[in-house]
């Protein structure tokens, strides 16, 4: 009954937080989707084209945005895995700082060069002017385009989903107002597009920044806590995330010099369609893979392996899904959605062909994106590091020089799902190496330390209030087991009946809700580490404890009782969900 309740946990969690990240991943698209139709109705093929060939620069940005992002996030999550919430402050101002600092540098190297990057992109004499247009308006948007993901996360780990929601229909509408007004008022053709996007962007940044500024008790931000050797270690960790982003732009710059070569300008069209779109569909798959990163990072804090193959799980079920609407959507309507960016003739036929391969490679990728999320969580940066040559450049390259000649324009669109099968491949294969022969389970896939779990470890479910005693008992008699004197053991005991009882009488009743505290005790180093972790309503006990009333002196009395038996006590809510720690 334990494993099915925290099932159920896992499960609530991950879908209260999957659909922010869809929204985030949409989000971080909308500008090129709106530039995209707005380009394709309102502006020439050769300034589509444009945009199409300035897309790998746009991932080449935001990869650099996400080494910073998912490094900060996934140390977020490990510590509070470990109870060591205080941490996140520092976190949030290290990566904001370098992400500020990186973001002004490559605005004045892509403003500034913006010609030669047109031409290494791979544009024409004839489109080479629209480009370096479109890359310089871009440009100007380069510090909150790196900004925004990271503020929209660490929202979400706030458990202020709302405001990234806000930030992102403000992004849509901006974007959309000030893309139509430049082409169809200002007649600033591609620039104007592109510096549309980028003042929209802007404001959207300073919409978060201001809450964040307006929040103190959330995040403070302070420059007094900027430290290298930690912004080393994000760099290290998040590492994975930015080589992707990198090796997919290169990736992209070889499928459109190929697809031209192969199949001319409907080809290079089709690519800059899918290009305005891909956020949309990859929207499911990303926004599985970047739930799965931030929860992992947890897990492996806690070293809670059932948790974490249980979140596997989910993922995996939940993304299966996901694709199956996706694929079966675009299967039925991609004429339709085409033709929303200008398609028209033979390059609805075209585009319509690249977009049903383009979103068939989705199964396969969910499976690398979920093991992917845990090995770079674990810190195997190097490699994951080493899997995506294969995804992004051998496999791709194999399709452009062999596939094309045999198969033509659609031997260069397998490249997408062949490439992610590829991938799946060199991961098995490296665990069979590793064990030295077949592999048959998860747990060798994983190749987790045989110390991972923490060997003196309890876990426990409450969903009513007449399991809070025997969880209580539990709790000492676990503390006994594991050579913690009776005393301490009893006041473990007691801290764990006091606070978890308070949560099912305040917390499980605030709504109609199903709630559950998922209970975590371990013994290290003679100390006892107690967590409790809900889905009620936020709850911080500090507050509780300085509060005191004449009238009722007994009111708070076990919160206060706890704070004072307890040698550290921190509380956090996190990504939807109230964690507290207990030290004793």
């Amino acid at each position: 009954m334990g494993k099915v309740r925290m099932n159920r946990n896992i499960f609530e969690l991950f879908m209260r937080l999957l659909p922010v990240q869809i929204f985030l991943v949409v989000a971080s698209g909308l500008g090129d989707m709106v530039n995209g139709m707005v380009v394709g109705n309102c502006l020439s093929p050769l300034e589509m084209n444009a945009t199409g060939l300035s897309a790998p620069l746009g991932m080449l940005l935001s990869s650099i945005a996400n080494i910073i992002c998912s490094g900060s996030l996934i140390l977020c999550g490990q510590h509070m895995g470990r109870g060591e919430s205080k941490k996140v402050d520092q976190l949030f101002s290290i990566a904001h700082i370098a992400l500020f600092v990186i973001g002004a540098a490559l605005t004045f190297l892509c403003f500034s060069f913006a010609g030669w990057i047109a031409s290494f992109l791979g544009a024409s004499s004839q489109s080479l002017a629209y480009t370096t247009a479109y890359i310089r308006g871009i440009s100007l948007g380069i510090i909150p385009l790196l900004m925004i993901p990271c503020l929209m996360g660490f929202l979400q780990m706030c458990n202020r989903s709302s405001i990234s929601l806000s930030a992102t229909l403000m992004l849509a509408f901006f974007n959309t107002v000030f893309s139509l007004i430049s082409v169809r008022g200002f007649h600033s053709g591609v620039f104007g597009v592109g510096a549309a996007t980028s003042l929209s962007r802007a404001l959207c940044a300073l919409f978060m920044i201001f809450y964040f500024m307006k929040k103190k008790d959330l995040i403070s931000f302070n420059t007094k806590d900027f430290d290298m050797k930690i912004l080393a270690n994000m760099i290290v960790i998040g590492s994975p995330s930015s080589l992707a982003g990198i090796l997919y732009s290169f990736r992209n710059m070889m499928i459109n010099q190929n697809a031209f070569l192969t199949a001319g300008d409907n080809a290079v069209n089709s690519l800059a369609i899918l290009g305005s779109c891909d956020s949309f569909f990859d929207c499911f798959n990303v926004g599985v893979g970047s739930v799965m990163t931030m929860l992992a990072s947890v897990f492996i804090g806690e070293r809670d392996s059932r948790s974490l193959k249980e979140l596997m799980k989910t993922a995996s079920i939940i993304g299966m899904i996901l694709c199956t609407i996706k694929i079966s959507f675009a299967y039925l309507f991609s004429d339709h959605i085409v033709a929303l960016f200008g398609a028209k003739g033979e390059l609805v036929s075209a585009a319509s062909t690249l977009l049903v391969f383009y979103v068939f490679c989705g199964f396969f990728n969910i499976v690398t994106l979920i093991f992917m999320g845990v090995y770079q969580s674990l810190g195997r940066s190097t490699y994951c590091n080493l899997l995506y040559p294969v995804n992004c450049i051998i496999v791709p390259f194999f399709c452009c020089k062999v596939l094309s000649k045999i198969y033509g324009i659609k031997g260069i669109w397998a490249a997408y799902t062949l490439a992610e099968i590829a991938t799946i491949l060199c991961m098995y294969l490296y665990a069979c190496v590793k064990k030295k022969g077949l592999v048959k389970n998860i747990d060798e896939m994983l190749f987790l330390d045989k110390n991972f779990d923490t060997e003196t470890k309890l876990t426990m479910s409450i969903d009513q209030i007449e399991e809070v005693i025997d969880v209580s008992k539990k709790i000492q008699d676990f503390c006994k087991l594991h050579g913690i004197e009776n005393r301490r053991a009893m006041l473990s005991g007691l801290c764990m009946e006091e606070m978890a009882g308070n949560i099912v009488e305040h917390g499980f009743t605030k709504d109609s809700k199903k709630h559950l505290i998922d209970v975590f005790a371990c013994v290290e180093n003679d100390e006892v580490f107690l967590r409790l972790r809900d889905n009620c309503i936020p709850f911080d006990p500090h507050s509780r404890m300085q509060m005191y009333d004449e009238k009722d002196p007994a009111k708070n009395i076990g919160i206060r009782m706890v704070g004072k038996i307890a040698r550290e006590m921190n509380y956090q809510t996190t990504f939807g969900m109230n964690v507290l720690s207990i030290r004793l």
